[in-house]
């Protein structure tokens, strides 16, 4: 016989896992007997700091084991589906998922036999139920950062008025289960305005990681800070694609709501007329009024690590603590929220860092700006280290303020085709170090091809651009670049 298969050579094992077992036993006794489980605790500590994948996040922040108590075992589960790259050069970069059921020799020597599992315990292996619905279509359809490009010949929406409005009906009931601020972990991806640019989602996902089993969903969550429709021409794929992974990933993908999620915006800057151009009239304006009362539903900020707060806008003159944001109810509209809802989806820093105080904003009469003791005091007073916001253009795609204890994020590249700027969003890893990942825009020049490292989609998806979309941006001009004067006509006080 084999040695893997004698019962003398069980009895071996057996044997030797009893004295490894005494020894270990042994020496922390003497560990604990000279005062040495510092370490220990450490350890303890670092592990429990990691958050769980299946944690809610909408859980306490302050979860942390204590000295002198029972550690609780974490969770550990195996994902019962496996990511497999094809051999075949021509395949490279297209990978599958399989379900490692199907896997010939992986699970021979699990016991098949259910044993039960400790009161208390989740077992190794679970397997997550995926719900059916249309939110599948939409993510294999549309979640093609590699190979999307828009259709100018058919401008005809994917999805008919009955799906997107299924679609709705499922984020909604997720939106309704969490707080109006959510408390997050990290790793987590943060991103700031994208207004209808689908293509410049596309190529951050594809640079980046995409929220998919073959990307990074597993391991990191991913954060938007609003903004999702208007001025860019394909506000409805960037929204039923982010709905579509909320329901397929309810706990990984977060949406917080922007100002441009009020029907009162949205129907002036774009998004009602391509909901309009692309689903017909009667199914456009349907359509249309029920993404607007989803948007109603829309957390307003959330909260990372206890440390950083992340919203759309701002702190403005009137919010001093975050419980000012937990306490507004939802559903709420722009009028319902009153000035800190305004504060906070409008508000903006002022210039630099040397004009203090509040100030009037150039965006519109009742808005204004805040200096950077403002932001000081709104950290000191909440225990907080930064806050990460959206609403404004960036030519770097971020930009720091307050010293750095405030930072501006903004994902579309060449905002409303004029102002040449960067995109970039931030990767927030475990130890709290907050990385900037950048795009530029593409050059109007460059050619598109199927393997290009998504080099030519935005420059397609400006190509021949929308007329109704070049002449909204051209009577509504957008608020230039942070640092850049306001031109006549782009303020709120204009409309």
């Amino acid at each position: 016989n084999s040695v893997h298969g004698s019962a003398n050579a069980a009895q071996m094992l057996a044997e030797a896992a009893a004295a490894e077992a005494a020894v270990a036993a042994a020496v922390a006794s003497r560990s604990n007997s000279q005062g040495g489980s510092t370490e220990q605790s450490e350890a303890t500590d670092r592990v429990m700091s990691s958050p769980s994948r299946d944690e809610s996040p909408t859980l306490t922040l302050n979860n942390r084991h204590h000295p002198g108590s029972s550690p609780p075992t974490p969770d550990v589960r195996l994902y019962h589906r496996a990511v497999v790259a094809p051999m075949e050069p021509p395949l490279r970069g297209l990978v599958r998922q399989l379900s490692i059921d199907q896997l010939d020799n992986e699970g021979r020597r699990v016991s098949i036999y259910d044993k039960g599992t400790p009161e208390g315990k989740t077992p190794m292996f679970q397997r997550t139920i995926s719900m059916p619905g249309v939110h599948k279509r939409v993510i294999h359809e549309l979640l093609r950062p590699r190979q999307w490009k828009p259709n100018h010949e058919d401008r005809r929406f994917m999805l008919g008025a009955d799906e997107i409005v299924e679609l709705c009906d499922n984020a909604e009931k997720l939106f309704k289960q969490e707080k109006s601020v959510l408390e997050l972990r990290a790793p987590i991806k943060i991103f700031g305005d994208l207004h209808g640019q689908f293509g410049d989602l596309m190529r951050l996902f594809e640079e980046y990681g995409a929220p998919n089993t073959a990307g990074d969903i597993t391991y990191i969550d991913y954060l938007f800070l609003g903004d999702y429709v208007d001025r860019g021409s394909h506000s409805l794929e960037t929204m039923c694609l982010l709905l579509a992974l909320k329901i397929e990933h309810p706990r990984s993908v977060h949406l917080i709501r922007g100002n441009h999620e009020a029907a009162d915006i949205n129907a002036l800057f774009g998004f009602r007329l391509e909901c309009l151009e692309r689903l017909g009239d009667e199914d456009g304006i349907w359509v249309w009024k029920r993404i607007n009362a989803l948007f109603n539903w829309l957390p307003l900020a959330a909260l990372i690590e206890g440390k950083i707060l992340c919203m759309h806008g701002g702190i403005g003159r009137c919010i001093n603590r975050i419980d000012q944001i937990s306490e507004l109810e939802r559903p709420i509209t722009m009028e319902d929220g009153g000035p800190v809802l305004m504060d906070l989806l409008w508000s903006d820093p002022t210039t630099n860092d040397g004009v203090q105080g509040v100030q009037p904003s150039p965006r519109g009469p009742g808005l204004v700006t805040f200096g950077p003791d403002r932001v000081k005091d709104f950290c000191k007073t909440n225990n907080l280290q930064m806050i990460v916001r959206a609403h404004e253009c960036v030519m770097d795609g971020f930009e720091r303020f307050a010293q750095g204890h405030l930072i501006t994020l903004f994902s579309a590249t060449n905002y409303c085709g004029t102002a040449g700027n960067a995109g970039a969003i931030l990767v927030l890893g475990r130890d709290l170090v907050m990385v900037p990942k950048l795009i530029h825009p593409v050059p109007p020049t460059t050619p598109h091809t199927p393997d290009s490292s998504g080099g030519g989609i935005e420059e397609d998806a400006n190509h021949g651009a929308d007329t109704w979309m070049t002449q909204v941006n051209e009577e509504r001009p957008p608020t230039p670049p942070r640092g850049r004067p306001h031109t006549p006509g782009s303020s709120l006080e204009y409309f």
